[in-house]
């Protein structure tokens, strides 16, 4: 099976996920303190172990460079998708510019970069959500909350994905080996992501009106920024630039086209923001990228020769 068929056959595993959630939520047996326990789970337990254990492998010189590369890309898309918000979005749509930024790299970058290159394809990953969180952390933040005095240094430094990729990255460059019992359960509690992260989209999509999930134009406007027009300058970037890893250029091909990054929600709560804008925003732009994503990363197979 080639690449898009294995992207599209597991976008389809995760919309069953995805309807499951929403199923349980329906019936009641997820409620709201169970979807906040999940997200918790995933922020501060899950996702940090699956950056760690993604540099559990042989150290390599060329793959180390390869990592600060893809960060430094990684910066680089963010800030080209900054600079086209500014003439896409109006200035105070605060929402939808967070939103067009920051993709779901961890909930959906992560399970379909993990099936299609494994966990080598995940350290590359590793590097793009840290060059991700460092950016929500400070821009992210401010965008949505309007305060500077909000950004500090502990708070891009000092969260639990970028807590995560530097032990991670001390025991690659050390090259300390886990105990096989050890490396064996967080391997098993990594692979928590995918499941845990759909059920909990499916609960949001369950205790959302869908009517005005499917009714705003707006949101529509954003979820095309985010799932077509910004992955499409992000592959005429990569093209650009003298970059012929495979793995580096799959990764942020992937990482590119993901829906809307699920703490739009979280974040727009917490800084004053419309939370339920947010969430609808997350929800639309994750049902449309199950038909975007297969057909962005065509064209980046094609640009690329994969």
């Amino acid at each position: 099976m080639n690449v898009s068929g294995i992207i599209l056959e597991q976008l389809g595993m995760m919309f069953l996920l995805i309807l499951f959630g929403y199923l349980l939520a329906k019936k009641e047996i997820l409620n709201t303190s169970g979807t906040q326990q999940i997200a918790n789970m995933l922020t501060i337990y899950i996702t940090p172990t699956i950056l760690i254990m993604s540099f559990q492998q042989e150290y390599e010189r060329e793959q180390l460079k390869g990592l600060f590369i893809t960060m430094g890309v990684g910066f680089l898309l963010i800030a080209s998708r900054i600079i086209v918000n500014q003439v896409s979005l109006k200035k105070e749509a605060r929402i939808d510019h967070y939103a067009a930024v920051f993709s779901n790299s961890a909930f959906m970058g992560i399970p379909l970069v993990m099936a299609v290159l494994g966990y080598e394809g995940v350290f590359y990953m590793t590097a793009y959500m840290t060059a991700t969180t460092l950016s929500q952390w400070t821009y992210g933040i401010y965008t949505l909350s309007g305060d500077r005095n909000l950004i500090t240094p502990r708070r891009a430094f000092f969260n639990p994905a970028t807590t995560g990729a530097i032990i991670g990255l001390l025991l690659y460059v050390l090259q300390i080996k886990l105990p096989f019992i050890l490396s064996e359960a967080l391997y098993t509690i990594s692979n928590l992501n995918t499941p845990l992260a759909m059920i909990l989209l499916g609960s949001y999509v369950a205790r959302s009106k869908l009517r005005a999930v499917f009714l705003s134009y707006k949101a529509y406007w954003v979820s095309l920024l985010r799932l077509v027009i910004l992955p499409v300058v992000g592959l005429g970037i990569l093209w650009l630039l003298p970059i012929d890893d495979y793995l580096i250029l799959m990764v942020l091909s992937i990482a590119s086209c993901a829906p809307v990054a699920v703490n739009t929600a979280l974040f727009s709560q917490i800084y004053g923001g419309d939370y339920e804008y947010g969430a609808r925003l997350v929800i639309l732009s994750t049902l449309l990228s199950i038909i975007t994503m297969p057909l962005i990363l065509m064209l980046s197979a094609f640009v690329f020769k994969f």
